[in-house]
């Protein structure tokens, strides 16, 4: 679950350190006039609902609520009396009494409604909302959400704008966690449109809402643009921003796992985690250690996960104690690594640890799914296979009840793994074929939403253009009115005249109006018929890739029949050749265009597939990469990937004896339209006789094949291993994602 421990909380004060400090060093706050009672007001308020208060800080704001007691006693006001319960009420949540804090809340509100106080029966709603801050269950977030919309039925009868906003945005980030994305987005917008109403600026926790919401929906550029904004206006605003900086930088990480960016997210998870130790919050310190160990398991790194998190385990004590049954990240952060160093036996403490905790009756539902998918894959990998569809089945019963279709697809997934370990290939393939099944159909609701979001931005710009409209019409008449006032005393003719000008003038400008709303128009559908057909596209490659792992999975089947080894190898041939294909659409399928590929990310997941295949580290064969940050035309990219993977699966399987060596592969822009694709080895090289021309090999008729293709020259050197470079002429330009400066220019 996306930073579940970063949820958006917030109070009803908008008091800063720096105002509080002035208030204090004014010496004021002990008069008995309306300066003086206001000032303690907020001195109490502040201390109240301090994140981490200390038992100092706890009496300060005892102090300064007594003190406020006495002063309205002097002279009672009702709204007074309110203020001030309300603010006893947080100081009960502060010191752990909720019972008396709730208590004291509720009849606080049923007195605000007799009075009819409207803004103050808000805040004393939104107050009670906090009181469920802190725990996840969804029944705990279904009541939080029900009292947080009558805290903004009540704001909706007042001018209180930014209190306004502030409910509609904690209701969009509860319904972000539960699935529902697309209520999220209206109330994140009506949250934005108050935010401008009322000329509020602090708009930072709402962008950074908005960049997860577009996280969901797949567009994670525009979820980078939107994370960046928050983080530009959070690190210049002189508001208390540290979690929400925090926060920020971690969805970023996630943004950046997305596009590929492995380094990048890394640095931005690392952000966070130091931010996280300067607050000493031990809790969020293991979360994003648990985000960045993933990292490096995507990237095949077991090793560099598990020093790493020995390093935080040692510096960072875990916390036994939780304010809410999020889970124990150390337990399956440690799992993850152990699963994939293939160490069962030191893995099985901490899947047992999972299996414990999973009979907690409180133990957030999200937590519990990830729990499952881990124990899943322990026990699938150990042969226990009873065990194993247990939680199978108990994942998907829990999966069906959030309603979380994607982790759905995710646990059929490991339900083919489970049933071509078992060797039910049958039954295998039909749970591949459910999960490209709800695969498709969450690519087709994500763009259901994505239409349905830009109807309403249509409708937007449509009621905005017709005020607007309305606005010059209006405008326009004043002006005429005005010059039969100015021209009142005219004679008749002057005045005659002066109308039919008038007249005239109207009826241009009326026409050139007209105009420009049918053009408008038309370019507005201009613009929709091209999204649409870029998400045709995306489509179009997103089918293609799935067919094409069907392809694979059917191939890899029919392998488990095959007794003849030649047989065999030429089914592995085929599988990783139509692998190179399927990795190119899916790229094509989460990039932002359809029109060119990232060569670097498409050949750096094709080495990461053929190391895995073919255990390079047990070879002692090492592969590196020199890259160019070349976007190539599709066209270009399959014969080029196709290459690679023949020049490359050929070395690792002929170039090396026992000892190992080395594969670089190289692709550089040269200066003149061409680009260089080299392969070269340290391995044993060709025989003295070997003619490329002459050979006639499958591998190397279709890279001869392949070259032709890309009106390519090709040339080998036998020296010092094999390098084999291919020369070709290239038209596509270089694209690059935007970079966090260009955004604080």
């Amino acid at each position: 679950m996306l930073c579940l421990f970063f949820i958006n909380t917030a109070n009803a004060q908008e008091i800063t350190r720096r105002h509080v400090d002035s208030l204090l060093s004014q010496g004021n706050v002990s008069g008995s006039g309306a300066y003086s009672l206001a000032s303690i007001l907020q001195l109490a308020e502040f201390f109240s609902h301090l994140r981490h208060p200390e038992s100092k800080q706890l009496d300060s704001a005892a102090y300064f609520i007594n003190q406020a007691g006495r002063l309205n006693q002097l002279s009672p006001q009702p709204e007074t009396h309110f203020r001030i319960a309300l603010i006893r009420s947080a100081l009960y949540k502060a010191r752990g009494d909720l019972k008396n804090g709730r208590f004291l809340l509720e009849q606080t509100i049923a007195e605000i409604k007799q009075a009819g106080n409207l803004p103050l029966l808000g805040n004393a709603y939104f107050e009670l909302s906090e009181y469920y801050s802190q725990d996840f269950l969804q029944q705990t977030m279904l009541e939080r959400i029900r009292i947080l919309n009558l805290a903004a039925g009540a704001f909706e009868h007042t001018n209180h704008l930014v209190d306004l906003a502030r409910c509609y945005r904690l209701l969009a980030d509860l319904h972000h966690m539960m699935n529902n994305y697309t209520l999220a987005f209206v109330e994140a917008r009506k949250a934005l449109a108050y935010y401008r109403q009322a000329h509020y600026t602090e708009t930072q926790g709402l962008y950074a809402l908005l960049g997860r919401l577009y996280y969901t929906q797949g567009d994670y550029r525009k979820a980078i643009d939107y994370q960046l904004s928050a983080l530009k206006i959070a690190t210049a605003s002189s508001a208390d921003n540290v979690r929400l900086i925090c926060q920020i930088n971690n969805n970023l990480g996630y943004d950046f796992i997305k596009l590929g960016d492995n380094p990048k997210a890394i640095s931005y998870f690392s952000r966070a985690l130091e931010i996280a130790r300067q607050e000493k919050d031990n809790a969020t310190i293991y979360l994003l250690a648990g985000n960045i160990v993933d990292v490096y398991l995507h990237m095949k790194q077991p090793l560099k996960a598990k020093a790493f998190l020995t390093q935080v385990a040692q510096k960072t004590v875990y916390p036994k104690s939780k304010l809410y049954e999020g889970g124990d990240e150390v337990s399956q952060t440690y799992l993850k690594i152990y699963l994939a160093l293939k160490q069962y036996t030191t893995a099985k403490p901490y899947c047992d640890n999972l299996v414990a905790q999973t009979n907690n009756p409180n133990l957030n539902m999200y937590a519990r799914s990830s729990y499952y998918e881990l124990i899943i894959k322990f026990y699938t990998a150990t042969g226990r296979f009873p065990e194993a569809l247990k939680y199978l089945n108990l994942n998907k019963e829990l999966l069906h009840k959030i309603g979380n279709d994607n982790d759905l697809g995710t646990n059929e997934v490991l339900w083919f793994g489970l049933d071509t370990t078992r060797q039910q290939y049958q039954s295998a393939i039909h749970h591949l074929i459910s999960a490209n099944t709800i695969k498709d159909s969450i690519f087709s609701m994500a763009k259901s939403r994505q239409i349905e979001a830009l109807q309403i931005e249509y409708e937007t710009r449509q009621k905005e253009a017709k005020i607007n409209l309305l606005s010059q019409k209006s405008k326009l008449e004043q002006a005429n009115l005005k010059q039969a006032i100015l021209v009142k005393n005219l004679t008749i003719g002057a005045i005659f005249l002066l109308l039919v000008i008038a007249g005239l003038l109207y009826r241009q400008i009326m026409h050139k109006q007209k105009s420009n709303e049918v053009i408008t128009s038309k370019n507005t559908l201009l613009e929709d018929l091209l999204q649409q057909k870029e998400w045709l596209l995306k489509e179009v490659h997103h089918r293609v890739k799935n067919n094409l792992q069907i392809v694979m999975s059917i191939l890899n089947t029919q392998s488990a029949y095959l007794q003849n080894d030649v047989a065999l190898e030429a089914i592995r041939g085929s599988q990783h050749r139509v692998n190179a294909i399927a990795l190119l659409h899916q790229k094509l399928y989460n990039s932002a265009t359809v029109a060119s590929v990232s060569m670097p990310s498409y050949i750096t997941e094709l080495i990461d597939y053929l190391s895995d295949s073919f255990d390079t580290s047990y070879r002692k064969i090492k592969i590196k990469q020199v890259l160019d940050p070349l976007n190539l035309d599709p066209a270009l990219a399959v014969p080029i990937g196709l290459i690679l993977n023949e020049a490359i699966t050929n070395a690792i399987k002929y170039a090396f004896d026992n000892k190992g060596g080395e594969i670089t592969v190289t692709l550089m822009a040269g200066g003149d339209g061409t680009a260089a694709l080299k392969v070269a080895d340290t391995g044993r090289g060709l025989p003295p006789d070997f003619d490329f021309g002459e050979a006639n090999s499958l591998g190397m008729e279709m890279m001869k094949a392949l070259g032709k293709q890309l009106k390519g020259k090709f040339s080998i050197e036998n020296a010092y291993g094999v390098t084999l470079m291919l020369t070709f002429p290239i038209e596509q330009g270089v694209e690059k994602i935007p970079e966090e400066n260009e955004f604080f220019n």
